[in-house]
């Protein structure tokens, strides 16, 4: 697994949408809390959105509800809606968390007090992405790893009402998105928005690995697709 050089990998793209919101978090060992979080040091809940975390690099324990895990490199947790989360550095290694939220309604992104009833409650699983074993999903986040051999491809696809995020864990990815693409390395991430047809390429001469969230917005109204436009044009939209 590669550990990512932390002054370059957190200079990749906020990714801030009505369905998902995404950032990668580094907490170096002479600092109080994660040096590019403009939240500063806050414990809080997400009302009715699942968060994933993401360990890249170091050690941490992070409160979730009533339970508090230590969590290193590889390792994935999975946050339900509405449960109360804190973080703490352990050691003496940089901390490179990945972190996706879904659903990003912007009149409930944070909650800090006045917590909803069960936020202290439960726990939240946890998987390496490395085991092989499956990773926690519900009806906001369907998570898995992908594998591709070199020279292999996804083939085409195209998610309507979702988008995706794609994270290389091993490998190089071509990620082509419409008429666009770049080439991705391990701790490299990338948004696919929705109606935007995409493939994943294995450009390298190892296999690929990469985690690939699905995220569905349960209480948004469905997305307009390509072939509905002209109704809204002759509405006058």
């Amino acid at each position: 697994m590669d550990t990512p050089v932390y002054s370059e990998w957190m200079k990749q793209p906020l990714i801030w949408t009505e369905r998902i919101r995404s950032r990668a978090l580094v907490w170096t060992p002479d600092a109080h809390w994660f040096i590019n979080d403009p939240l500063g040091p806050l414990p809080h809940a997400h009302d009715d959105a699942t968060e994933i975390i993401y360990i890249a690099a170091g050690q941490m324990d992070i409160q979730v509800g009533e339970s508090r895990q230590r969590v290193a490199a590889g390792d994935l947790l999975f946050m339900p809606p509405d449960r109360y989360h804190n973080y703490w550095l352990v050691g003496n290694e940089t901390a490179c968390m990945y972190v996706l939220v879904v659903p990003n309604h912007k009149q409930a992104r944070w909650r800090y007090k006045d917590f909803k009833p069960g936020a202290f409650e439960g726990h939240a699983p946890m998987v390496n992405v490395f085991s092989g074993q499956d990773l926690p999903s519900d009806k906001r986040i369907t998570a898995r790893v992908r594998e591709l051999a070199p020279g292999a491809a996804s083939g085409e696809s195209v998610e309507s009402l979702r988008e995706k995020m794609i994270y290389v864990l091993a490998g190089e990815a071509d990620i082509q998105i419409e008429r666009m693409s770049g080439r991705f390395s391990p701790n490299d991430y990338q948004h696919i928005p929705a109606n935007h047809r995409h493939q994943i390429t294995n450009c390298g001469i190892e296999p690929l690995r990469y985690l690939e969230f699905v995220c569905f917005d349960p209480t948004a109204p469905p997305a307009v697709t390509p072939e509905d436009v002209h109704l809204l044009r002759e509405r006058g939209e």
